[in-house]
């Protein structure tokens, strides 16, 4: 006899996890399915912003995590031995982000999703659907494999939480729209032993930009962003990253005697895209329904607000119009954003960004909180003209190269 479920999540990382615990708040049966045990990593970005540190309070997950020391952030730029340092507009009486390893953020997800009642089913590959997602035969429920064994799984929802390559998301046919290239790729691994500070820091070498994030249990992230065209002539990417950071005298004196304990991931795949949202029985949410380039950093942030309004969307029936509805109004000029932030810095642009950003806190400050979303980036950008000039004159002049007029639409 198959499994029967009110929801059943594909994908039990953060856009999984987080939605199960407030749909089981609700009262809802669900069952969370991953391929992956868990604790276990994942690539990411990582920083976590004041409103996000706020959801996860809500979802009762901060006090765990912030057991693991992630120290609290301001952000620091670094270019031609000159630098600013701003803090963000506080939230919550939080003006820092910080920086956490997907095997703590999400092992306490999956834990908390688990006491709150939520069924979980680890070690599970999904391969199919129950049902076409047509409009006389949705989607109810899955089919997935488990040491050879198919297993059938019936829900009234299924919701595809299983990342940019999202397995639901080729089931049901929402192919990537709306997609944006990248110019640069992005690269980072686990260091201990790093001298750190306060603050998350980001050295402009154009064209490139290493950064270093202070993480949890003495862990830090040490990136490397710069041209996609080069991937191809760097044949030993492990060699490359540390001659890099080692290519940056602040960076090096903070390695002095730190350990690299993983090795170098990433990927110069990191064009953004949206796909379609809902159709008849299933949702995607995540990485699976939206992509933006890693420099934003906004992933974990948006899928823990994705979560809440599909929680809500789902519990008073209006989840298949409100939720693509609430993502096209909140996601679009960050999106038009990311098309600056996927380009490749010149040292000309920079020297006017500090020119400013030094002089000026609050223009500082307005940089900076438009990754945690509390300034408009156009409205930032307005105060640094390097920026605005770079970027675009408005968001919407950026989006019509990849709209074509077409915004989210419903699935029939």
């Amino acid at each position: 006899m198959p499994q029967q479920f009110d929801v059943a999540i594909v994908g039990a990382r953060v856009a999984g996890s987080s939605l199960a615990i407030q749909l089981a708040q609700q009262g809802a049966k669900v069952i969370l399915i991953d391929r992956a045990l868990f604790p276990s990593d994942t690539v990411s970005t990582h920083v976590i912003y004041p409103a996000t540190i706020e959801r996860l309070a809500r979802l009762g997950v901060l006090d765990g995590i912030m057991a693991h020391r992630p120290p609290p952030l301001y952000t620091a730029w670094h270019h031609q031995n000159r630098m600013f340092v701003a803090p963000h507009t506080p939230e919550h009486g939080r003006d820092w982000a910080i920086c956490v390893r997907r095997s703590t953020l999400d092992g306490h997800l999956v834990e908390r999703a688990e006491a709150c009642g939520v069924t979980i089913d680890t070690a599970m590959t999904v391969t199919g659907l129950v049902g076409a997602g047509s409009p006389d035969d949705p989607v109810r429920g899955v089919t997935a494999y488990r040491d050879g064994v198919e297993h059938a799984i019936h829900a009234d929802i299924v919701v595809g939480a299983d990342g940019a390559n999202s397995t639901v998301a080729k089931l049901v046919g929402a192919e990537r729209e709306r997609v944006m290239p990248t110019r640069t790729m992005l690269y980072y691994a686990y260091w201990t032993g790093v001298d750190g500070r306060n603050t998350q820091d980001f050295f402009f070498e154009p064209p490139w930009v290493c950064a270093h994030f202070p993480a949890d249990d003495g862990h830090h992230v040490l990136t490397m962003n710069g041209p996609v065209e080069l991937r191809r002539s760097i044949p030993d990417l492990e060699a490359f990253y540390l001659d890099k950071l080692a290519s940056i005298p602040q960076l090096a004196g903070r390695l002095r005697h730190a350990t690299k304990v993983s090795n170098v991931r990433g990927s110069p795949r990191l064009d953004g895209f949206y796909r379609r949202h809902t159709g008849p029985g299933w949702l995607l949410t995540g990485d699976a329904a939206h992509f933006k380039h890693p420099a934003s950093a906004q992933g974990i942030g948006d899928a823990l607000h994705a979560a809440e309004v599909i929680a809500a969307g789902i519990a008073d029936g209006t989840w298949r119009s409100s939720y693509p509805e609430w993502r096209e109004v909140t996601s679009r000029d960050l999106y038009a954003f990311c098309e600056f932030l996927a380009d490749v810095p010149t040292d000309a642009g920079m020297r006017r960004v500090l020119d400013i950003a030094i002089q000026d806190p609050s223009a500082a400050r307005a940089i900076v909180d438009i990754w945690s979303r509390t300034s408009a980036p156009w409205d930032a950008m307005a105060r640094v003209p390097a920026m605005l000039e770079a970027a675009g004159p408005s968001p919407e002049s950026v989006l019509a190269k990849y709209e074509g007029g077409s915004p989210l639409r419903l699935a029939s």
